[in-house]
């Protein structure tokens, strides 16, 4: 019977391993299949734009930020500055020869002339009946405006300078593509930033220094913030090569705020790291006095924190920096197993094998990787990429620590000699000094009664609010080029409006009225917008009706150029053979160089409409702006804070949902392996944590917000295990377990509270309002859990 036995539990065993086997092998495989995919690269992301959820409300609205986030979230500026203008367009000349071409850019600008948009003066030339801006067009329809007109453009034929070319004279008597050459500068010129050109570069004078502008867009390669072999580190060291006597260089972008955010971030994991690593191993060099516990604790946690890097790699195929920050507290939660399991290993000599210690632990294990599990795992449902990472990260480590504490730690030999843990707290502490139940319901009671008398206290402090601002805070060098670049610059797109139309000409139709109602009602609004340089099939005919009036004068145009007067009825025959030949997305007419413009505000067709959009470069007196909107119904206004935080808002509230059903199917779960009585103990934990939390915020006058509300459901997961352990202690006090399971759970909250506690120390604040929240919701489930025992 007893070699019956021990075949059984053999293959038990093997049982065991094959699962963990199991478990870390398809994660490896799934990994290595989707990195193969990616062409072997790991991506990290720490954009802002990333760390908010999208606006889900609107498509066009979602597509907009999209472009915006493409836009701005990869574009950057580069103001070489120096008192001499010679100086300063030399530096600029070098800086921008060394980046131009560079794989970590897919375009970098300096000069700001036709020259540098190829095609476009080809393009100009080709459609010059159809691009008479409004002004040109209201001018030659009015009495005697073709004449002027004609006039104009002999002064500027005659001229000594001019923009397009004179080789095209005898085919543009009128100069039309003269005047959309100067419509196109001058339309680049307004929807950007507020400098002008000086030698063929955007430049400004300001206190006594010119400005010289260097665009650059980053590549993807060159978006890798994470690693110090990027675009941001490449453009450092090309302007610092350069840097000469007198020249200053302003960096201003999200890339350079990213890049600086992701070395502080990075340190910040590194010095978390260590701190904790460095804690957990003196605490248990001095608890378990070997280092075996200590050895498969450590190795427990790295199976685990890799597991759960490679597998959301593999999910996302990339990894936000904010993930890898949260993931840190893993050091802490997986290592709660393992101290469980070696507590019983070292100091209790009722069971006499590895399997009886996986067996007498297994209810208690299972009960709390479900809790944790579900609260993790729920939120994989929110439409939020970012707390799906989290949650996916925190999730498999968890699970591989558990595979590894009930499939590979039973493998490991029970210690020679006596089994007790050497540390004489455990075994000594007078029965006096325990709680009694009186002691223990006054302790819940008055931790209640407090958080209830500070919410009451501070009930203005209550309520959900999130500010995108104050996620993201610069300092330094970072903070002063910014200001610098805004006075200077003063391009600010954060707001935008969203065109609509049933067809693409309908909706450039809509956008050019709409542009007409905001040029009248607020003139000092510049703007990138479609239709300053792709108008609607209406106003290229409304050019077209205006050219005819000129060409009624082409003969004497001609002759006063020097011209036969028969080119008049060449340039008539090539006008009448264009009549049906109109600019459109949809035909590929437009030139690559002047798409890559274009494209950021023009959307195209999302679902059953077409959609443009407005960006304008500065944000005034933005009430009247959405007023403006609201008169239109092809028209709507949004602003990218705004959004970003009301969509912050609305994600808020969902959490909190997932909250109370993951609350309620808790509920039901417990009620299938314990009593009333002990469901309403681990059931009342979260009511308690959520309410001791709450209090804290509100007395220190922070809102409900996201991250902090975030933190509070997984803490919901983690807070729940110290009462089951108790309870399966409870039930298990015949194999001299009522002082080494308390233990084992205090030596679990230290080690969890020191990984949050530091979170709860970082500066960069969502990490600071996560491990601050979950501090204080698990010193809460801990005490909670200490006096239900006497309850």
């Amino acid at each position: 019977m007893k070699e019956k036995f021990n075949i059984i539990r053999r293959f038990q065993g093997k049982s065991f391993i094959f699962l963990w086997i199991t478990f870390h092998a398809v994660i490896l495989l799934y990994f290595l299949i989707r990195l193969g995919m990616n062409g072997g690269q790991l991506e990290f992301d720490a954009d802002l734009f990333n760390l908010t959820p999208r606006n889900t409300d609107s498509l066009p609205i979602t597509k907009t930020e999209e472009t915006l986030s493409a836009s701005i979230g990869n574009s950057v500026f580069i103001l070489v500055a120096n008192p001499d203008f010679e100086k300063a367009r030399e530096t600029a000349e070098q800086v921008y020869g060394e980046l131009n071409g560079h794989e970590y850019f897919t375009s970098v600008s300096l000069y700001n002339d036709m020259n540098s948009y190829s095609g476009v003066s080809d393009f100009l030339f080709k459609y010059r009946w159809n691009l008479l801006d409004e002004k040109s067009i209201e001018t030659i329809n009015s009495p005697g405006g073709a004449q002027e007109f004609a006039d104009e453009a002999l002064s500027k034929a005659y001229g000594l300078f001019t923009l397009s070319s004179m080789d095209n004279l005898e085919d543009d008597p009128f100069m039309l593509t003269e005047s959309g050459i100067t419509n196109y500068l001058g339309a680049l010129k307004d929807c950007g930033t507020s400098m002008t050109l000086k030698d063929g570069m955007l430049s400004s004078e300001y206190e006594g220094k010119w400005y010289i502008m260097i665009r650059c867009t980053l590549s993807k390669k060159g978006c890798a913030i994470a690693t110090k072999d990027n675009g941001v580190n490449r453009i450092y060291a090309a302007c610092e090569s350069h840097k000469n006597e007198g020249t200053e260089f302003i960096y201003s972008g999200t890339p350079f705020h990213s890049s600086s955010s992701s070395i502080k971030a990075s340190k910040e994991i590194t010095v978390i790291s260590i701190i904790s690593v460095a804690v957990l191993l003196i605490m248990l060099t001095f608890i378990f006095r070997t280092g075996i516990p200590i050895l498969y604790s450590m190795l427990s946690i790295v199976i685990s924190v890799a597991s759960a890097f490679t597998f959301t790699v593999a999910v996302f195929s990339k990894v936000m920096i904010l993930t890898m920050v949260f993931g840190t507290s893993l050091i802490g939660s997986c290592i709660d197993y393992s101290l469980h399991y070696f507590t019983q290993w070292a100091g209790n000599p009722m069971l006499k094998s590895s399997g009886e210690i996986r067996s007498h632990l297994f209810s208690g294990l299972r009960m709390a990787i479900i809790s944790s599990t579900l609260c993790y795992a729920i939120l994989l449902f929110a439409p939020f990429e970012l707390l799906r990472q989290i949650s996916l990260f925190s999730l498999t480590g968890l699970l591989s620590s558990f595979l590894t504490t009930i499939c590979i730690f039973p493998m490991v030999r029970l210690p020679n000699g006596p089994r007790k843990l050497r540390i004489s707290l455990l075994y000594d502490v007078p029965k006096e000094c325990m709680m009694k139940t009186f002691l223990s319901r006054a302790i819940v009671i008055l931790l209640t009664c407090v958080s209830i008398v500070l919410l009451i206290a501070n009930r203005k402090s209550l309520g959900i609010e999130n500010k995108i601002t104050n996620y993201y805070s610069l300092e330094g060098k970072a903070l002063s080029d910014e200001n610098m670049a805004a006075e200077i610059i003063r391009y600010n797109p954060m707001g935008w409006f969203i065109i609509s139309g049933d067809s693409e000409a309908d909706v450039l139709s809509n956008e050019e009225s709409f542009r007409k109602k905001l040029s009248d009602k607020r003139p000092d609004v510049k703007y990138l917008s479609t239709t300053l340089f792709i108008p609607s099939i209406e106003r290229q005919k409304q050019s077209r009706d205006a050219c005819r009036k000129l060409l009624e004068l082409s003969e004497s145009q001609y002759e006063s150029l020097g011209f036969d007067a028969s080119c008049a009825e060449v340039l008539k025959k090539e006008f009448k053979d264009s009549e049906n030949d109109f600019i459109s997305f949809e035909n590929g007419s437009i030139p690559e160089s002047l798409m890559d413009t274009v494209s950021k505000v023009n959307l195209g067709q999302i679902g059953d409409m077409h959609y443009t959009v407005i960006f304008p470069n500065m944000i005034t007196e933005e009430p009247e702006l959405y007023a403006l909107a609201d008169e239109d119904e092809n028209v709507i206004y949004v602003n990218k804070r705004t959004s970003m935080n009301s969509s912050m808002d609305k994600i808020t509230k969902m959490v909190i949902m997932f909250f109370a059903i993951a609350y309620v199917i808790m509920f039901f779960l417990l009620k299938f392996f314990y009593s009333w009585k002990q469901c309403v103990k681990i059931i009342s934990i979260p009511i308690l944590i959520a309410l001791n939390c709450c209090a804290v915020l509100a007395a220190t006058n922070t809102k409900l917000e996201f991250f902090s509300i975030t933190g509070l459901i997984l803490v919901f997961g983690l807070g729940l295990d110290y009462v089951i352990y108790m309870i399966e202690n409870e039930k298990n006090r015949t194999l001299n377990t009522s002082r080494l399971e308390p233990f084992a759970t205090t030596l679990s909250f230290a080690t969890t509270l020191i990984s949050f506690g530091a979170l709860s120390l970082s500066s960069f604040e969502p990490v600071h309002l996560i491990g601050l929240t979950i501090t204080i919701g698990l010193t809460t489930a801990f005490i909670c859990s200490k006096c239900f025992k006497r309850i």
